[in-house]
């Protein structure tokens, strides 16, 4: 009996073991595949796009952005090793990862149409768009000109009134003039043109000094129809001057719509989401090989604006050229960037879900914060 009971354990027991073996030998392959997923082989070949403040290199050679912080936090997030290599160039990007030698780029890379065609990208890393920058016009010069320009739009009012004035002068001269009665006039009479200009001057600006006035009925009744015309002369000039400069100020400030681009001279970084814009609007551009060039063009007068992401654009300008040139919150095309991948990169759903929980936490958007002083 003993041994009878013996054997069905041991029968038992082997069973066990052939079960055991048998389900390690069909999660093995999963635990490779996650295993194969979360950790590559090699390091992996990460592009580095140079524009800051998403990546740059230092003057120690280190590499740092915003775009490099997130790319470390998603690294280690996976566990994955890693090699930086800073590029200058966005074809190189595109053409590093369409031939293999990136396995993954980072930085200022927008998500455009053109691109998506050669390559792949990951869940959004950061909000961008099309921006545009513009010379900054200050000072009493500016402010001089900008007088003498809408005065001379203004020039057939302006004119209008000013022969009104003469024509006030000469009528109230005549009427007042002396003579008449034979007596010798008042000091504060109308004697002459001069004095008549003068009354017509005096009267239109509300000024109203007294030291001459009309003294016959009917000058006295043309003086109350003056007085009453000039307000509403001097109210509508007033009211031209100051919507004209607005207008005017407002015009030279902001580009709010594809039109407004029309007939300056642009500049764009090459191949930047910049670039890719005013190609898809054809409209003619100088081409710099990066943003700070394209900047001082626009410093310089050689050019009256620069299109580029706004991230960039917003940085740049802050750091460097805060004082002559200014960045309008105007967006002429929401976009979003992104880890540029190659296509069907097997790196991408583990990026993807890395970036949704680091993006998405408290931490991260402090230090966006650090960067763009939101």
């Amino acid at each position: 009996m003993s041994d009878r009971i013996a054997r069905c354990l041991g029968s038992l027991f082997r069973l066990l073991l052939v079960l055991v073996a048998f389900g390690a030998s069909l999660t093995a392959p999963l635990d490779c595949a996650l295993a194969a997923e979360r950790r590559p082989i090699a390091p992996l070949r990460v592009a580095v796009y140079d524009v800051p403040p998403y990546g740059t290199v230092g003057s120690d050679g280190a590499l740092s952005g915003l775009s490099v912080d997130l790319w470390r936090r998603v690294a280690e997030e996976l566990e994955w090793e890693y090699r930086l290599t800073p590029v200058s160039q966005m074809e190189t990007i595109l053409s590093g990862l369409e031939q293999g030698r990136f396995d993954a780029a980072i930085g200022a890379i927008t998500i455009t149409p053109e691109r998506e065609a050669r390559i792949d990208f990951s869940y959004p890393t950061h909000r961008s768009g099309v921006a545009v920058a513009l010379p900054k016009e200050t000072g009493p010069l500016a402010a001089i000109v900008s007088y003498v320009t809408v005065a001379a739009d203004l020039g057939a009012l302006i004119v209008g009134i000013l022969a009104l004035l003469l024509l006030l002068g000469v009528v109230i001269w005549l009427i007042e003039r002396p003579g008449r009665s034979g007596k010798p006039p008042p000091e504060d009479s109308v004697v002459t043109l001069r004095d008549g200009l003068y009354w017509a001057v005096v009267t239109m600006t509300t000024v109203g000094y007294g030291d001459k006035t009309p003294k016959t009925p009917l000058g006295r009744l043309v003086a109350v129809v003056w007085m009453l015309s000039s307000v509403a002369l001097v109210s509508l000039l007033s009211a031209s001057l100051v919507s004209r400069l607005t207008a005017e100020r407002v015009e030279n400030s902001s580009i709010r719509a594809e039109s407004d681009l029309t007939g300056k001279k642009l500049a764009a970084v090459a191949q930047s989401s910049g670039a890719e814009y005013l190609d898809e609007l054809h409209l003619k551009y100088e081409k710099y090989d990066n943003l700070a060039e394209a900047l001082s063009s626009l410093a310089n007068g050689q050019s009256n604006a620069v299109v580029n992401s706004v991230g960039a654009l917003q940085y740049l300008v802050a750091a460097r050229f805060a004082q002559v040139i200014r960045v309008p919150r105007v967006l002429l095309a929401p976009a979003f960037m992104a880890i540029a991948l190659p296509d069907n990169s097997p790196l991408k759903k583990p990026i993807d879900r890395a970036l949704i929980k680091i993006t998405a936490s408290p931490e991260w958007k402090s230090v966006e914060e650090l960067y763009f002083g939101r």
